[in-house]
């Protein structure tokens, strides 16, 4: 009798198991409504050749990211803005609004679509961790051969002066323009290792390597932040005196995470507008 009640309980968990498997699939508008802070990076490239070393390749290249913050709302639109480069396009400080149709089915899949230049643009995308991140892809862009991956990620709490403050590690990825020479583009990926003052100020080290040479020098700068979380930066090192760098970034995760875009340089009155530049934010907590 005690086998068979034993059976019996086994087949009803295992009669379960697909309807459970299921719902964990499904989503609905308010699975994902709320604030999330964006980041895309891609690129739009025309191959004309193979390079004479045979390891590069020879393209016209521009790249494409940006990072914002947009709102999602259970009417199944979105609003929000971001501040990005396209190519020789840079947006500077101006922000670019986002004003999103959005389709959501039944199995955590859906679509953005909005307005560019008078372009519609669609992005594919996949709902993960119940709405914690949505990770997209653009599968129609103004550009032939324009690409992206998006990510936006809910912004949790506050992200103000009482939390942004401590050690951080800005990880980026650039392209650099000589003024003198502008067909001139090298590319960089560098650390920036910082600490954060509760004031804003910080100071730190940029290390890692530009074009042909190893980098390593330090940086400081200010951050100031804003009530949606998204924040202003400026960077300055003895490596060029008279130069600032100025970003534009959103902070999520309680102000642990975040995205960061160089945007302009800055020295005196001239404006220059940078070619491209991303970076990641993680702060270190190893206490």
């Amino acid at each position: 009798m005690k086998n068979a009640l034993r059976l019996a309980a086994l087949l009803l968990c295992l009669s379960l198991v697909p309807a459970v498997a299921h719902s964990q699939g499904r989503c609905t508008m308010q699975n994902i409504v709320g604030k999330y802070a964006l980041t895309f990076t891609g690129a739009s490239a025309i191959v004309m050749g193979t390079a004479l070393d045979t390891f590069h390749w020879e393209a016209l290249y521009g790249p494409i990211a940006g990072v914002g913050v947009i709102d999602i709302h259970a009417d199944g639109t979105g609003t929000g803005e971001y501040w990005g480069v396209a190519g020789a396009w840079n947006f500077g400080f101006t922000p670019v609004p986002w004003d999103a149709t959005i389709v959501l089915n039944d199995d955590c899949t859906g679509s953005f679509l909005f307005e560019f230049g008078g372009s519609t643009l669609i992005e594919k995308f996949v709902v993960l961790g119940n709405g914690r991140e949505i990770r997209s892809v653009a599968t129609q862009t103004a550009i032939p051969t324009g690409n992206w991956l998006s990510t936006a990620y809910r912004i949790n709490g506050s992200c103000g002066q009482n939390k942004i403050h401590g050690e951080y590690l800005f990880q980026c990825k650039n392209l650099y323009q000589l003024p003198v020479d502008p067909p001139n583009i090298f590319g960089g990926a560098i650390h920036i290792r910082m600490l954060i003052e509760p004031g804003g100020d910080w100071a730190g080290n940029v290390y890692g390597k530009v074009a042909d040479s190893n980098a390593e020098f330090p940086a400081y700068g200010h951050i100031a932040w804003n009530e949606d979380c998204t924040a202003e930066g400026t960077l300055e090192t003895p490596f060029m005196p008279g130069v600032v760098s100025q970003a534009k970034g959103v902070f999520f995760d309680e102000g642990k995470r975040g995205y960061w875009m160089p945007l302009l340089n800055t020295m005196g009155d001239v404006t220059m507008p940078q070619p491209y530049g991303y970076c990641e934010i993680t702060k270190i907590e190893n206490k």
